[in-house]
Formats: C-alpha cells, sequence, structure tokens
C-alpha cells in the first residue's frame, strides 16, 4: 500500500473512532450509571440519587474536594456551584453509554451535580453544596434490576 493512502486510511479512521465516543449508547449494560438526580422532598433531608443497573459489582467512595475540578480524560475545568463539595468516584463501571441527568438544581442546599469523569471504568461526579448544609453519608439499596446508590444531606 502507498505510504500516503495508509496514513490517510489510518487518520480517517482515528478521526471515526473518536466520533463514536460522543454518541454513546443507552446505558443498558449491568454495572453502568443509568441515572442521576437530585431531591428534596419535605423534611429535614435533600439527596442526589445514582441509579446503577444491576448486578452492581463496582464500588464507590466519596470524599471531600475543593475546586478547580477538572474533567478526566479532556482536562477541562468544570464549574460547578457551591461553597462546599463531595466526590462520588464510580469504579470498576461500564462507562461507555449516556447517563440520563433529572436534576432540579438548586434545592435548598444542593447547589449542583457535575460529571467531572468518565474514563476507563471510572464514573465521577461532584456536589456543590451551601455549607449550612451538612453531608451525612452515602448508602445503597436494591430498587428492581437497579440499585440506587444515595448521597444524603440534611437541610
Amino acid at each position: 500500500m502507498n505510504k500516503k493512502y495508509y496514513l490517510t486510511a489510518l487518520l480517517a479512521s482515528s478521526l471515526l473512532g473518536f466520533a463514536n465516543v460522543g454518541m454513546a449508547a443507552a446505558c443498558s449494560a449491568a454495572n453502568s450509571l443509568v441515572q442521576v438526580q437530585d431531591t428534596s422532598p419535605a423534611g429535614l433531608y435533600e439527596y442526589v440519587i445514582f441509579t446503577v443497573k444491576s448486578p452492581m459489582t463496582g464500588t464507590y467512595k466519596v470524599s471531600s474536594v475543593k475546586p478547580p475540578f477538572e474533567h478526566d480524560p479532556s482536562g477541562t475545568i468544570v464549574k460547578v456551584k457551591g461553597t462546599v463539595f463531595k466526590q462520588i468516584n464510580f469504579a470498576i463501571m461500564d462507562w461507555m453509554c449516556s447517563t440520563n441527568h433529572q436534576l432540579s438544581l438548586p434545592d435548598s442546599q444542593i447547589q449542583d451535580v457535575k460529571n467531572v469523569g468518565n474514563f476507563e471504568g471510572v464514573v465521577t461526579y461532584v456536589v456543590g453544596y451551601k455549607s449550612a448544609a451538612k453531608y451525612l453519608n452515602t448508602y445503597q439499596y436494591p430498587a428492581g434490576g437497579y440499585t440506587k446508590v444515595v448521597m444524603r444531606f440534611k437541610k
């Protein structure tokens, strides 16, 4: 094969490969993050709920973080509203799909929920909230064919 044609074919195939990354499929595989939503029902608490397709074999870790937040893998700075921040990092996930975001922010305390990473089986979100709120805990429970991972904040 002519070197010029080989390089052209290589470039075209790599560009087509990158084009497909932005057109991710719906999250239907096990261990994929299907939905992220927030809720502020009457009462003392607000929630951020992550819905994972069961069986959930991945893990998650919550930590306190401070800006700036850099998106993995692009390196783009992601602005997150709030004065205090928690990051939830899901590992060993099916990360090649589009997560449905159902956010009605800002609630009284939770100000923002942003994806700051989606690469190599790791999906990361940052939750921004007011300093008057208090992060209480994160827990999970089964819900039909899904696992709900819930971050709970006191209003």
